[in-house]
């Protein structure tokens, strides 16, 4: 859960600063978070959810210096009031990503970036590095708070929500794209922050295939209602990497999002249950070199979300929940077929063969008899997709293509010369993958 800056600090603290704070809205959180606990629940809290108060944005927001300092009277606030009830902490979640889409695109409110900024945005000196310097900062200054201030004999656990896709190019000459947005995107902020960390988080939802200055839109592959593409293999291929990257911190992952919009339910019961066995392969066991290594340290996993919500591009079209809401109807809640999906997977802490074979049966009939399904985003004449939600949806297809966990085959470059390199090199053999299922895991190896 999260508090929002704004309602706490309603008006910038420029002179007297009990006047700019409010403290019935303090309470409330308090006597939320205490309800939470009640239920036998614990509290992973988030101080930064994008919610950049609008005072903030007026003079620049996170490309400014004070507005570290004006965070941090907020994190004072509100650790002061609830530090006692708070299991976990994440002082931000996704921070370039509300950083490029802020102050580089323009497409969230706060940012509203003039031809220059967004021109010069990747540059080392650019909008992009100087919001996220000033970001990293705030992290570290309340991390060190958060733990000093801690009066208990248990330590506080703060983390960050990294959001990461599985990034792929489309066609030869989008290699470099991915290569750069990767290099900006991947690891700098978490390096940035990494000796103020107790845990890494990651926010993953699928892949995405870039084809010139956009997202692809590939026939066959199958997406959320927002666009994502689904792909369990990324997370396992994600927790690799950052665990190889960052295993001499000796700190734990937790997969603090992972969901996918679907107001049918059809995708959503396999999409969780093969990212929840992802995971597993990666606590499991990795290679390096055809060597066995020891696992990466996963120790928590939140779906994206309990019930549906608002999206900042979407508004309440993507229907992420586990639980629907009827907002013709007094909000009432409904829970999907998903929800006693995941709820046993969580009481019994197993994924059966049986549960597991009939939701991917379930969709695969959908996909047969040619279903259609809710597309919240706008596709170019060049297959590619917009930003930006649809007020009202297109239908699109549910797709055959096998993307479980283990079985999802990549295939190449798409431009012409790569497919032509690929139609000469066809007569010679290729090394074949072998699926090994069990109970508990279905992955694939090379031989």
């Amino acid at each position: 859960m999260g508090v929002d800056w704004t309602r706490i600090m309603p008006k910038e603290p420029t002179e007297d600063f009990k006047s700019s704070v409010n403290f019935a809205a303090l309470e409330r959180y308090r006597w939320i978070i205490q309800r939470v606990h009640e239920h036998g629940m614990k509290v992973m809290l988030t101080l930064f959810h994008h919610s950049l108060p609008p005072w903030a944005g007026e003079y620049g927001g996170w490309k400014m210096e004070k507005t570290a300092n004006y965070f941090m009277d907020f994190v004072r606030l509100v650790v002061d009031r609830v530090l006692d009830l708070v299991d976990y902490w994440v002082i931000f979640n996704e921070p370039h990503v509300f950083v490029m889409l802020t102050y580089c695109a323009g497409a969230w409110p706060g940012g509203d970036p003039n031809a220059i900024e967004v021109a010069t945005s990747a540059l080392p000196t650019g909008v992009y590095n100087q919001a996220l310097h000033w970001i990293a900062v705030a992290h570290a200054e309340a991390y060190d708070y958060i733990h000093s201030e801690s009066k208990n004999a248990m330590m506080p656990i703060v983390g960050v929500s990294h959001h990461v896709s599985f990034t792929r190019p489309y066609g030869l000459f989008d290699v470099a794209v991915v290569t750069i947005a990767n290099s900006m995107t991947l690891f700098p902020f978490i390096d940035s922050i990494c000796d103020k960390l107790d845990f890494i988080g990651i926010n993953y939802y699928g892949q995405e295939v870039i084809s010139g200055p956009g997202l692809k839109h590939v026939e066959n592959d199958e997406y959320s209602e927002s666009g994502r593409g689904v792909y369990p293999d990324g997370l396992f291929r994600i927790l690799l990497k950052f665990n190889e990257r960052y295993k001499s911190l000796n700190i734990p992952f937790i997969i603090t999002e992972n969901g996918v919009s679907d107001e049918t339910d059809l995708i959503r019961k396999p999409y969780i249950l093969e990212h929840l066995l992802a995971i597993y392969a990666a606590i499991l066991m990795h290679t390096h070199n055809h060597i066995c290594l020891k696992g990466v340290r996963v120790v928590g996993y939140l779906f994206w979300t309990t019930s549906d919500n608002w999206e900042w591009a979407d508004g309440y079209g993507p229907k992420f929940g586990l639980v629907a809401v009827d907002r013709a109807n007094n909000l009432a809640r409904k829970p999907r077929p998903s929800y006693y999906l995941f709820s046993k997977v969580v009481t019994t802490g197993k994924i059966m063969r049986q549960d597991r074979t009939s939701a991917w049966r379930e969709l695969q009939e959908a996909a047969i008899q040619k279903k259609t399904r809710p597309f919240y985003r706008e596709i170019d004449k060049h297959g590619r997709m917009y930003a930006g939600g649809l007020d009202r949806p297109i239908e699109r297809t549910f797709v055959l293509r096998d993307w479980r966990f283990g079985h999802y085959e990549m295939e190449g470059l798409q431009d012409p010369l790569s497919r032509f390199v690929r139609c000469v090199m066809r007569p010679f053999p290729r090394r074949k993958i072998h699926y090994i299922e069990d109970d508990a895991i279905s992955y694939s190896i090379s031989s």
